[in-house]
């Protein structure tokens, strides 16, 4: 020590936290002096003080689990930094290396709000924790402009094949792959890594779009924080750190304000969320749609591959124009702050979100791919295609600077959720898990819980054969003047229409080139449709469709009623069937001849007229071999509303001129005449 040489016994151990520890043994032989004010260590005319003494101990925030073989980041922060935002070196405690087994490089990093994120290597086949509280390393005020560069610039494909190496593409590729379609999507999927590569995703580039509030002059609205309590408070408190240090929030001086809420997930976690109801309710909508489900679906006919993808924290990639970031501002116990990207809550996100996905896929969208909000999916006939799909639907992604979701994307797939429903080559059925709600749907008890529940049911009523007569006793209760009184009949309705849910056959997408026919029918008080295709040599049913009949529809004739069937369920099926030559299906000779009819008037004049503009052929098919449509009829879901696009009833003057028109009520008018 400072050239002086001290022999001493001293005990080698195999893991120590210090190269040399000098014992009481040691300090008293010497005389040691320990000046603990002055930090200051003297023995034998020699003075020793510590060769740091700016360094500020590092502690963890929260509990941090690191699984075996693998690097994770842990939040750390230094309660003595006295700025906001400084820059630091911080080295790891020799001592959490030897009882932890792990290992922190030493770091420079920015402290925000006098916290930050480290990286910590678990080299062993069992995984670490490390606790809350405690001491991992020392922090040291640093100037970058000191740190020298120690290595020169990367070439791209180096550092395309570097971030590749740490993502296990594996994990996103569908089961049903052979080795050699798993090799050739995964070697396409590492020419991306800037799409997947979660290390980035807080520091992005955003979407070349701008989230705007238009409130007009309305003056501003602040509201006071809600109350919550002291375990509520610290959620809170955590979730607005996390977005200081991803910036996705700022301190803000805004005259708005809107308070916090937190709502469960499911899985028992805690959703920071903004009510902004009020702010909503100033703010000029915006109108621009989003897809058509039934559009959607239909849109992947034919196809036998499918991939789909889900951006990570999709609003958050959308920044909030700066005049209207103070009306985005929350208040908390802690302050107010205000979003610079998108929050969720506000009225006209979702159409802002899906302009700008449209901009970006606006050539490839309908044509190999479609995208719903955030979830994008590439579908293709072959294999080879699905490749080339994908290869340019990630290149918009990437070259946007988007992130996506390694944790929620599936490539390759031949079967896939999307939008509440299973699709696959062999058609389209309800998502299981989507249909739970109705399956676990408790007994209703009065008539709003009626509601709900056939609301749950009519979402997939398109793949319910007879769901008319199944909800038929529900729709009773719903009824003007009628008293709420739950029998049998209802139960058995009830149970009937769960079981139906899960026991129903798939229906098939719908095929442009494949021939068509439209099954309808009527009764004394429904009508009905089937849409049926000939796919592949097989019959298969696209959808199913009724009603009831208006209190006047009741009292058309027969002829009449069928002719609405018809009418109504062509305008039903409008998307599939205009443009294109399809067959009518029906029981009723008469109906034969409404198409042309040559000297219509009324009523049938004017469903005739509506006919012209469809390539229809009409074919008689006798009462016994038209069970689909004809159950259906007997069996419909109350809703009239259809028919106001049908055409107006004849008015009362009339109405016994077009009797004596109809062959059928004519006569019986002759009969009781004589």
């Amino acid at each position: 020590m400072q050239n002086q040489t001290q022999p001493f016994e001293f005990t080698v151990m195999p893991k120590c936290s210090h190269d040399v520890i000098l014992g009481w043994d040691f300090l008293k032989a010497s005389q040691a002096i320990i000046d603990c004010g002055r930090k200051k260590l003297t023995f034998d005319e020699m003075t020793f003080e510590p060769q740091h003494p700016n360094r500020l101990d590092v502690f963890t925030i929260e509990d941090c689990l690191i699984p075996a073989r693998s690097m994770a980041k842990i939040r750390i922060s230094s309660p003595r930094v006295t700025e906001n935002n400084v820059d630091v070196i911080v080295e790891s405690n020799k001592f959490l290396l030897m009882r932890q087994e792990v290992a922190i490089p030493s770091t420079i990093m920015t402290l925000l709000n006098k916290s930050g994120e480290l990286w910590v290597a678990n080299g062993h086949n069992q995984h670490r924790c490390i606790p809350k509280g405690m001491r991992i390393g020392y922090a040291e005020f640093v100037n970058p402009t000191c740190v020298n560069t120690l290595f020169g610039p990367l070439s791209h494909e180096d550092v395309t094949e570097e971030r590749a190496s740490f993502i296990d593409y594996t994990l996103m590729l569908a089961p049903t792959l052979n080795e050699e379609q798993q090799t050739k999507l995964s070697d396409l999927l590492k020419k991306f890594p800037d799409a997947f590569e979660e290390s980035h995703k807080d520091n992005r580039r955003r979407i070349n779009v701008k989230h705007k509030i238009e409130t007009g002059d309305h003056s501003p609205i602040s509201q006071r924080p809600y109350r919550i309590s002291p375990a509520e408070r610290r959620i809170i408190q955590d979730e607005v750190e996390k977005m200081l240090r991803k910036e996705i929030i700022q301190p803000s001086k805004s005259p708005w304000s809107s308070p916090v809420v937190l709502v469960k997930k499911k899985d028992g976690n805690w959703r920071f969320c903004v009510d902004y109801r009020r702010l909503n309710k100033i703010t000029k909508r915006d109108v621009y749609p989003l897809p058509r489900i039934d559009d959607t679906l239909d849109c992947l006919s034919k196809a036998q591959y499918f991939s789909s993808m889900d951006l990570y924290t999709g609003y958050w990639q959308i920044e909030v124009d700066e005049s209207d970031r103070e009306k985005t501002a929350f208040v908390t116990s802690e302050g107010l702050y205000e979003f610079k990207v998108m929050p969720f809550g506000l009225c006209n996100a979702p159409a802002t979100f899906e302009r700008a996905m449209d901009n970006l896929l606006r050539h490839l969208k309908w044509q190999m791919c479609l995208c719903y909000l955030d979830d994008i999916v590439v579908f293709s006939q072959t294999f080879p295609e699905h490749l080339e799909r994908l290869c340019c639907v990630l290149r918009c992604i990437q070259e946007a600077g988007l992130i996506l979701n390694p944790k929620k994307c599936l490539f390759g797939a031949k079967e896939i959720k999307i939008l509440g429903h299973l699709v696959s080559g062999e058609g389209i059925k309800p998502d299981p898990d989507k249909i739970k709600a109705v399956q676990d749907f408790p007994t209703p008890k009065n008539m709003q819980d009626v509601k709900s529940f056939l609301g749950l049911c009519s979402y997939y009523r398109r793949f319910i054969k007879d769901f008319c007569h199944r909800a038929r006793p529900l729709q009773v209760l719903l009824k003007n003047n009628s008293r709420f009184m739950w029998t049998e009949l209802q139960e058995e309705a009830f149970g009937d229409l769960k079981l139906a849910l899960i026991s129903e056959p798939i229906l098939s997408l719908f095929d442009e080139t494949a021939p068509t026919e439209l099954h309808t029918d009527a009764s004394g008080y429904g009508i009905g449709a089937v849409l049926v295709q000939q796919q592949d040599g097989k019959e298969r049913v696209i959808a199913y469709a009724s009603r009831t009949l208006t209190k006047p529809e009741t009292n058309y004739s027969t002829t009449e009623r069928e002719c609405l069937a018809a009418v109504w369920a062509i305008m039903k099926f409008r998307p599939y069937l205009f443009g294109k030559s399809f067959t009518i299906i029906t029981d009723h000779h008469s109906l034969c001849w409404l198409a042309n009819l040559k000297d219509p008037s009324g009523r049938l004049a004017r469903w005739a007229l509506r006919l012209q503009e469809y390539d229809i052929t009409i074919s008689y098919k006798s009462g016994k071999k038209h069970q689909d449509a004809d159950s259906l009829s007997r069996n419909p879901i109350e809703d009239g509303t259809i028919s106001e696009e049908i055409g107006a009833l004849s008015t009362i003057l009339n109405l016994g001129q077009e009797q004596r028109k109809d062959s059928e009520i004519s006569n019986t008018i002759q009969s009781c005449q004589e």
